[in-house]
């Protein structure tokens, strides 16, 4: 009745709006003095018993852990998770499971949030829980123990800490993942993941919100998704009796595309994970960015429009034996492919592509197939298939089809060293077989390519000098291994060309390093510019001179037609013959040219096995070449003695030489031996001072214009000597004769014996000696000249008719001519190539390598 009697007060004074009012006041003044009262009494609890809270705190905490802990400093704040407290460690320091000290995570701040009624009780369940500045290192060693059991087994679940974690926050952490039993190393970072854990006895209900940029994923050698940043959305639910994680679908996104993830993880007898990936909303350019590092650099900016797809399925055993197989599937349809700074793109682009494999460490057994690819580039259509199997040992199977604009090639895709590119390039051609095949010449004949490309009117530069190739026109066709040129023409600087012939080997020559090429053609030119080749082929950067090599990989057989050629000085014209290279030799056969006003034949071997020290057996016939020309051209053989202003006629010998070059092809004067058979006809000596100085011997002053008719003479030259035999010269003036050396240090001993007509210029007793009266009744004169052609001397040889000098002379030449002879067919027979073994390419057809003798 009492009751019933407020009850009735309380409403009859309520319905006065006044009281209302006052009533309303009144009770928000007592909730905010009683709310008040109980943070004063919270903050003054946890100052007044912060001590008792950390040590309880971690004395509870040791009884789940097994394993050191090392903080630098603890606190209470009252404030960072109100209502609730958070208990702060700095500088943490927890080791790992195995011997030795190692850490397992090291963080600057780790915050715990508690219920401080359930603390006074005595209960510490953790709220929250909040890390900042952390590393974490999860290991397994070559036995297959891991490093973070560090929670004890056999924990009281009335007592220690446990954990009801809605509000986790990582900032700035990083977790490192080694496993050494399978050979992996992963590496993830965070700037801010939020996640909050649900606990309903052995269930764990996991929801997480943030970026994972994975530094790595490792396996083996090989890294994949190296520096990828992911925002995470993820759904999942943990059986912590079942050891079974299911992933619910879970979103991942990259870039501008995303990818929807799930499926389950289960490791309570074996580590077995179901798992699948499917794209949403993807692109080209994240694709492309999930490839391995090296891979992904060339192709991380190009981007797409249209309709890209990505599917992958993860399914297996993971153990120390057994990988779990990954099988993806991607493609697009009418989608357009292009990179933002380069004018080329792809448009409706097809692909149905797809990769698979039972072990993504052991990748025998992988498969990659790209079907149906087609589209146009720069509105020319293409079309191609590719399958790879084994990728340790690749079985290839490509197909190409296309008729494009050379330039819309690397105005796409630039080539490293291939710069403004031009011209048609039709291309129709098929490769298939086992890659490892083509490194043996024995197998790879095996290995099936076939079709051809065709270039019209191609134009490029090619390689750091920008070598410039223009007006590339003709076929070329793939035979198994080899490329046949028909037709082939074009220039290369200043020099053009026009080939018919074979590459052999040739594919696994661009696909492999140290691998031989076989060249046998037919080579046409108008000209060729040998001094730009030779700079190009083996020039210094920075230097005028070359390094002379011949590569033991090339081996060539040309059938030469050239119109002209420039080296140096030397410019000939109509050049035939065949040219040899293998082994580091180099054999000109029959070749033939026009020159210095005459023709020349030669045959000779280069044996370049020794760069440094290049050996030459030459033999060569000269057919009327002018004399001052041939002086003028080879400069004068180094020499200032006599020069081409002293000489007019036409020569014609038959020469033999062995001699050594260094690597800028410089003679090495001391390996320099020559038998050389010589005719001068129609021949002139003009202004020669040697022969001026006789004037006072002589009597005559027209020496200065000696015209001689035919002058025959077998020189030789050995020990860098010039042994010249005696040889009359039947000349306008008189006749006379001439013998002696002269040596490449410039050092000459010439002698000379000429009819005395006059003795008015002589002295008879200084002459007494080098005067011979003939059975005739003539006289003659004994000269010689002497000293070095800077400083020289005429003089009477008085010990000339004593001795006999002029015919020992020529029977020591005799004797060095014979040697020479002998040691350059021993010389011949040590480097002449077999005879049926030129090209040796398998089943290709081969050279006719019947020798000539040189």
């Amino acid at each position: 009745m009492f009751f019933n009697q407020i009850g009735l007060n309380f409403a009859l004074q309520a319905s006065n709006p006044f009281f209302k009012l006052k009533t309303l006041k009144r009770l928000l003044f007592y909730l905010s003095l009683a709310l008040g009262a109980v943070i004063i009494a919270s903050l003054t609890s946890v100052f007044l018993f912060k001590d008792r809270i950390i040590q309880q705190f971690i004395t509870e905490a040791n009884k789940s852990l097994s394993t050191p802990v090392k903080i630098g400093k603890i606190d209470i704040s009252p404030w960072d998770g109100f209502p609730n407290m958070a208990i702060v460690f700095h500088d943490v320091y927890v080791e790992d499971s195995h011997k030795g000290n190692y850490p397992l995570l090291t963080a600057k701040k780790v915050s715990f949030f508690l219920n401080p009624i359930e603390v006074w009780q005595g209960q510490y369940a953790i709220r929250g829980l909040q890390i900042r500045n952390s590393e974490t290192n999860l290991k397994i060693n070559s036995d297959g123990a891991n490093n973070y059991t560090v929670v004890n087994k056999n924990t009281d679940n009335n007592g220690g800490v446990r954990f009801d974690l809605r509000n986790v926050k990582l900032f700035d952490t990083r977790v490192h993942y080694r496993d050494l039993s399978r050979d992996q190393d992963h590496s993830f970072s965070s700037e801010e993941l939020i996640a909050s854990i649900g606990i309903d006895n052995e269930f764990y209900k996991i929801l997480a919100n943030g970026d994972v940029t994975t530094d790595q994923i490792g396996v083996q050698s090989n890294r994949f998704l190296k520096m990828k940043r992911f925002q995470v959305n993820a759904d999942l639910l943990y059986n912590d009796k079942e050891k079974d994680l299911l992933i619910k679908p879970s979103q991942l996104s990259l870039h501008q595309s995303q990818f929807e993830l799930e499926g389950t993880y289960q490791f309570k007898d074996k580590n077995m994970i179901d798992m699948t990936c499917n794209g949403k909303k993807t692109d080209i350019q994240t694709l492309l960015s999930l490839l391995p590092e090296n891979v992904n650099e060339r192709f991380s900016k190009y981007e797409s429009d249209g309709d890209v797809y990505f599917n992958m399925l993860l399914k297996g055993e993971i153990s120390e034996r057994k990988d779990p197989t990954i099988s993806i599937r991607f493609g697009c349809e009418n989608a357009t492919l292009f990179h933002p700074d380069y004018k080329s793109r792809i448009e409706n682009a097809n692909m149905e592509g797809s990769f698979a494999t039972s072990s993504f460490t052991r990748l025998t057994e992988a498969v990659l197939f790209l079907k149906n690819v087609s589209g146009t580039l720069n509105d020319r259509p293409f079309q191609t298939d590719l399958s790879i199997q084994n990728f340790e040992n690749p079985y290839v199977k490509f197909v190409f089809k296309g008729d494009l604009d050379a330039a819309s090639i690397i105005n796409f895709y630039p080539i490293n060293d291939l710069q403004e590119l031009t011209g048609d390039i039709g291309i129709d051609v098929s490769f298939e077989g086992q890659t490892a095949l083509l490194k043996k010449k024995a197998t790879a004949q095996k290995v099936i390519a076939n079709g051809s490309v065709d270039m019209r009117e191609l134009n490029f530069k090619f390689g750091k000098q920008a070598v410039q190739f223009k007006d590339l026109n003709g076929v070329l066709q793939f035979t198994n291994n080899d490329l046949a040129l028909s037709e082939v023409s074009g220039k290369l600087e200043n020099s053009d060309f026009e080939m018919n012939g074979f590459f052999k080997n040739i594919i696994t020559f661009l696909l492999f390093e140290n691998q031989p090429i076989g060249i046998e053609t037919d080579l046409k030119s108008n000209y060729i510019d040998l001094d730009q080749l030779f700079a190009i082929g083996f020039g210094e950067e920075g230097s005028a001179d070359y390094q002379f090599t011949i590569s033991p990989d090339l081996y060539l057989n040309f059938n030469c037609d050239v119109k002209s050629l420039h080296y140096k000085k030397f410019s000939p014209t109509n050049i035939t013959g065949n040219l040899l290279i293998k082994n580091k030799m180099a054999i000109a056969r029959n070749v033939d040219f026009k020159a210095m006003g005459g023709a020349l034949s030669l045959n000779g071997i280069m044996d370049a096995k020794n760069n440094k020290a290049i050996d030459v057996i030459s033999s060569f016939k000269v057919n009327g070449v002018h004399l001052d020309s041939a002086f003028y051209v080879f400069d004068n053989f180094q020499q200032t003695f006599i020069q081409d202003k002293h000489l007019k006629g036409l020569a014609y010998a038959d020469v033999e030489l062995e001699m050594t070059l260094n690597e800028k092809l410089k003679l090495f004067q001391e390996t320099l031996i020559a038998n050389i058979s010589t005719t001068i006809k129609n021949g002139e000596l003009n202004n020669f001072e040697p022969l001026r100085k006789l004037d006072k011997y002589l009597d005559d002053d027209n020496l200065n214009r000696l015209r001689f008719a035919d002058l025959k003479n077998d020189i030789h030259i050995e020990n860098k000597i010039v042994y010249i035999p005696q040889m009359e010269v039947s000349s306008n003036v008189t006749t006379i004769q001439i013998s002696g050396t002269h040596t490449f240090d410039q050092r000459i001993d010439y002698r000379v014996i000429a009819p005395l007509r006059s003795k008015k210029k002589i002295d008879p007793d200084e002459a007494f000696g080098a005067i011979e009266e003939t059975n005739t009744g003539s006289t003659k004169i004994f000269l010689k000249i002497i000293g070095t052609t800077d400083n020289y001397s005429v003089i009477y040889d008085k010990e000339a008719v004593k001795k006999k000098i002029v015919s020992d002379l020529k029977k020591e030449v005799v004797e060095l001519k014979e040697a020479f002879k002998l040691k350059g067919k021993i010389k011949k027979k040590e480097i002449e190539l077999q005879k049926d073994d030129y090209f040796d390419w398998g089943d290709s057809t081969k050279v006719n390598n019947n020798q000539e003798d040189l």
